[in-house]
């Protein structure tokens, strides 16, 4: 998630409305939406601001070089590009949104704006590097 939410102090009904409609969209996106591009995505996260208008909403998706197609289902659908999953979701947030307005009750119904996690990425570099110099250099060592 973003440095500005960690930053920024939460009062517990932020933290409650954002948790929500994180819950919220995960069901939506799983139970409603068809696209298959928004299959496998998880949502990581949600920052509903103050004035409840606007919500950034993180997300990860099966990463395309972990899994070639979908594992659920023998010889199942390839999985999509991070720029076809992005499309995806962009197109399906007005349905979302629509949908969201039924399940949480809010004021207003925020617009969602999705984002890319960059934890998950960040953690990613950080394992691959941790792998470098954990692995030993090839070759045989010897010691005395």
């Amino acid at each position: 998630m973003s440095a500005q939410k960690r930053d920024r102090p939460q009062s517990l009904s932020s933290r409650r409305t954002d948790e929500a409609v994180r819950e919220a969209i995960a069901a939506i996106l799983e139970e409603e939406v068809a696209d298959p591009r928004v299959r496998f995505v998880t949502i990581t996260g949600v920052h509903v601001t103050d004035d409840v208008r606007h919500a950034t909403v993180w997300y990860t998706s099966l990463s395309p070089d972990a899994v070639q197609r979908d594992p659920r289902r023998v010889g199942g659908d390839p999985v999509p590009a991070s720029a076809d999953v992005a499309a995806g979701l962009e197109r399906a947030a007005a349905r979302v949104q629509s949908l969201l307005a039924r399940r949480v009750r809010m004021r207003n119904t925020p617009t969602l704006t999705f984002v890319p996690d960059p934890a998950v990425e960040q953690g990613r570099r950080i394992d691959a590097l941790l792998r470098e110099v954990v692995e030993p250099e090839s070759g045989p060592e010897t010691r005395s």
